[in-house]
């Protein structure tokens, strides 16, 4: 069993796990069987947008992913997202690539298991300096609060999304992620509960009072990173406007309002 940071990150580099397992257990949306792995950590992501951030997938440890989305079982870690597939949603991710090459690699046994090939104590010192996307897929909600928060105490910054905002009992998750809104009701609804918010809204809709564009959006001109940016980590973030950025990615027509 690895024991400190620099042993795993050399195990990294020498491609002996492609990333580590954060947590694998119960659903916190409704108790099944999830994984939430970390990979991209000693190696760039080659996303223009986010930048070379480590990068974090929230998968069913039993069902794969495109089965899943269309039996309806990703609610395990979506939970009532509305741009799910099964609500004909406008979700971007593409996850017959990404997501599924996660998943095989699941299945093969690749990524280092939490107390059988690393000590889970060293995740902060792993971690340490480094910008953290909670949620690449998935929500961070269906993972304990937590799991990230101990994995991420060190980190430089964290980037994370949810759509379980109305939900009181994930009400900590104001710390470290962004309410995701789909509309101006919903924005100020979230607002008056504490949350920083991050809307997706049609090309033809405007922006509200304390609200800025993404600026890391194409409408934005793509002038920085999420990296580089780090508005996106809820109520840890320097930042206190509300980001907003255009339905975007191959669904988007699917947006409501687009």
């Amino acid at each position: 069993m690895l024991k400190n940071a620099r042993a795993m990150r050399n195990a990294l580099r020498r491609n002996k796990f492609p990333g580590v397992i954060l947590y694998r257990g119960p659903s916190m949306l409704d108790g099944a069987p999830i994984v939430a792995i970390a990979n991209r950590i000693v190696t760039a992501s080659g996303n223009a947008k986010t930048g070379a951030m480590v990068q974090t997938f929230i998968i069913r440890a039993d069902v794969a992913p495109i089965d899943a989305l269309r039996s309806g079982d990703d609610a395990s870690i979506c939970g009532d997202c509305r741009h799910r597939p099964a609500n004909d949603g406008s979700c971007y991710v593409n996850v017959a690539k990404s997501v599924s090459s996660v998943f095989g690699a699941l299945q093969r046994g690749r990524y280092a298991e939490p107390g059988t090939d690393y000590c889970p104590s060293i995740l902060p010192e792993l971690l340490a300096g480094e910008t953290v996307r909670l949620g690449t897929y998935g929500d961070p909600a269906a993972v304990p609060f937590q799991v990230w928060r101990a994995a991420t105490v060190r980190a430089a910054a964290v980037n994370g999304y949810t759509h379980q905002w109305a939900r009181p009992e994930f009400a900590v998750f104001r710390l470290l992620c962004m309410a995701s809104v789909d509309s101006e009701p919903e924005a100020r609804e979230a607002r008056a509960a504490g949350w920083r918010t991050f809307r997706v809204k049609s090309a033809a809709d405007p922006k509200l009072e304390r609200e800025v564009t993404c600026p890391a959006s194409k409408e934005a001109g793509a002038r920085t990173t999420c990296e580089d940016c780090r508005a996106c980590g809820g109520l840890s973030a320097k930042a206190r406007a509300g980001i907003v950025i255009n339905a975007h990615g191959a669904t988007a027509k699917r947006f409501a309002g687009a």
